[in-house]
């Protein structure tokens, strides 16, 4: 190999290195937690949990769609993580659901962070071929989706109850979904939750954790009264939206750590 030939090899292989690093340099990690209580106590399966309306409960199921995450940055300028890469259910029963991590977010300083609870109308439309990972119907979030209806279901919550009628076994389920509809308008429970994180920064030795605190307790009176004696299962409806409305107040910003 002649001197001139290594040396335009030379300068290639500088000229990737020094883009790798680059790139690699621009960008950092984030985590956010999310973190699950009622009334202040942890959210476990065996614990047992009274309402404001004195009804006892028992949690089985708890399961919710978090999506098109956006970060604003401090100059007002915001960044949007990939459609394909912006969809995650997260699951009480899956430790590691409740770790969202974010991957090649450009370094800065970020004052904001938003999301959407639920699945918007083009994800619970497009080809069902390119609904993968937490989109999956026949993986990850099957037994989310209502077949009968096509769609999503945001938001499930399952439990038992003596205030559950005994020919339900004492049984309750909120199932909550409904985007907008394809042709005609129906119901939408699509919800979008903003927090401010002052101080948070993005780069290659900085990872931030952005803890949420989830208490479901509001889930039953943040706005609208829902008592499981009168509506123990609800799978449709208007009542979903006001559900919805309780427990997207439900989402607080905890604190700010780093790894």
């Amino acid at each position: 190999m002649n001197a001139k030939i290594k040396s335009i090899l030379l300068i290639l292989t500088i000229g990737l290195l020094l883009g790798f690093t680059s790139k690699t340099d621009d960008t950092g990690n984030l985590t956010i937690s999310f973190n699950h209580f009622f009334k202040g106590q942890k959210i476990d399966f065996t614990s047992e949990f009274v309402n404001s309306h004195d009804e006892k409960i028992k949690f089985s199921t708890l399961n919710y769609f978090i999506s098109n995450i956006k970060l604003t940055k401090k100059d007002g300028t915001s960044y949007s993580i990939p459609q394909d890469s912006s969809y995650f259910l997260v699951k009480e029963s899956e430790i590691q659901s409740k770790q969202l991590h974010l991957k090649n977010i450009p370094k800065g300083e970020y004052s904001g962070i938003t999301f959407t609870v639920g699945v918007d109308s083009v994800r619970n439309t497009m080809d069902i071929a390119r609904r993968t990972g937490a989109l999956d119907v026949g993986g990850t979030a099957k037994g989310m989706y209502w077949i009968w209806n096509s769609g999503y279901i945001f938001f499930k919550m399952e439990g038992t109850s003596p205030s559950a009628p005994d020919q339900q076994k004492n049984k309750f389920a909120y199932h909550v979904g409904g985007f907008g509809g394809y042709n005609t308008k129906t119901i939408n429970s699509i919800r979008t939750k903003e927090f401010e994180t002052n101080g948070l920064m993005v780069s290659r030795d900085k990872n931030p954790v952005v803890a949420i605190n989830v208490d479901l307790a509001g889930m039953f009176d943040a706005h609208t009264p829902i008592k499981i004696a009168e509506r123990s299962t609800v799978m449709w409806g208007d009542i979903s939206t006001k559900i919805a409305d309780n427990y997207i107040s439900c989402f607080k910003f905890f604190n700010l750590s780093y790894k």
